[in-house]
């Protein structure tokens, strides 16, 4: 446990990675890997293995199979994290069997998760099922903050640190969590911090510069201390027309590292009949950077 922590009240002890061994999963992990470096928290390495994959064997056969996947895992896992030099109190290798979404969801709650790292495969991995894919289900329903790559984010991005942040909101008064971890992501990386407020039914000649100062004062008395040297590294940007095409647009523009993000809390089936067009869905999709999405 880190002692010295921000005055946001942001903890962020145990981080958990998930990984099926697929390439889209390698940048996920330099991403939790850094964050768990920079806020000097425990590594939980975990993979699941999906137990319907066997359902169709005799019970003998399947249950060789199961265990071949668990000595797998295990090696797999362990050449993963042995490279980092880790002290072995710092990370724990898990490999667990049944749904994946619900095994994960188990172990968050076990061991008292504060960041769960996902990775994506692309368009097969949004692809809409009845509980939609492992990746959203995990981001709309965990109950941590889950940071997920998509697979437009490119690789190198997580070495070089967190740069700069974009963290989307709404005024009068803003009341979500997002907003401390994003203030406590930009104190921590010493990262640009950029607020910025999208109004989709609004023309950018429509607006004034002072419909937007005094909500964003107001914010940054709320979300930033006085003596926070953040100050000199915030800035707060306007945005028009569709959320999820300004933000990219911004994104792309601006060289976004992080787009952190709050979502509304929703039960699972809730969750998987989002339609494809929800600015989450769209942002977490198409976004060349990993987004952060925090419930609530």
């Amino acid at each position: 446990m880190d002692e010295s922590r921000p005055p946001t009240g942001v903890a962020i002890d145990n981080v958990l990675f998930a990984t099926d061994f697929s390439p889209a999963t390698e940048s996920a992990f330099s991403y939790a890997v850094g964050i768990a470096e920079r806020y000097q928290a425990k590594l939980y390495v975990v993979h699941v293995i999906n137990l319907e994959s066997f359902d169709l064997l005799e019970s003998e056969s399947a249950r060789a199979l199961i265990k071949e996947a668990h000595d797998v895992a295990d090696r797999k896992m362990t050449q993963l994290v042995e490279p980092l030099g880790l002290q072995r109190e710092r990370y724990e290798v898990i490999v667990a069997e049944g749904a994946i979404s619900e095994a994960l969801m188990d172990i968050i709650q076990l061991h008292h998760i504060d960041l769960a790292v996902l990775g994506t495969h692309g368009r097969r991995a949004f692809k809409k099922l009845l509980l939609g894919s492992i990746a959203e289900e995990v981001f709309r329903t965990a109950s941590c903050p889950v940071l997920t790559v998509g697979p437009q984010t490119a690789p190198a991005t997580a070495k070089s640190g967190l740069r700069h942040i974009l963290y989307p909101m709404e005024f009068a008064p803003d009341t979500s969590k997002a907003a401390q971890y994003a203030v406590s992501l930009a104190e921590r990386y010493a990262a640009t911090l950029t607020v910025m407020n999208v109004r989709e039914n609004m023309a950018a000649a429509d607006s004034t510069a002072e419909e937007f100062s005094q909500p964003f004062k107001r914010w940054l008395n709320d979300n930033v201390f006085d003596g926070s040297d953040l100050h000199n590294r915030i800035r707060f940007e306007r945005g028009f027309g569709p959320a999820a095409d300004s933000l990219l647009s911004f994104v792309e523009k601006e060289n976004v590292d992080l787009i952190v993000l709050s979502i509304r809390n929703l039960d699972p089936i809730m969750a998987a009949h989002l339609p494809t067009s929800d600015t989450t869905h769209q942002l977490v999709r198409r976004a060349p950077c990993p987004v952060l999405t925090i419930r609530g």
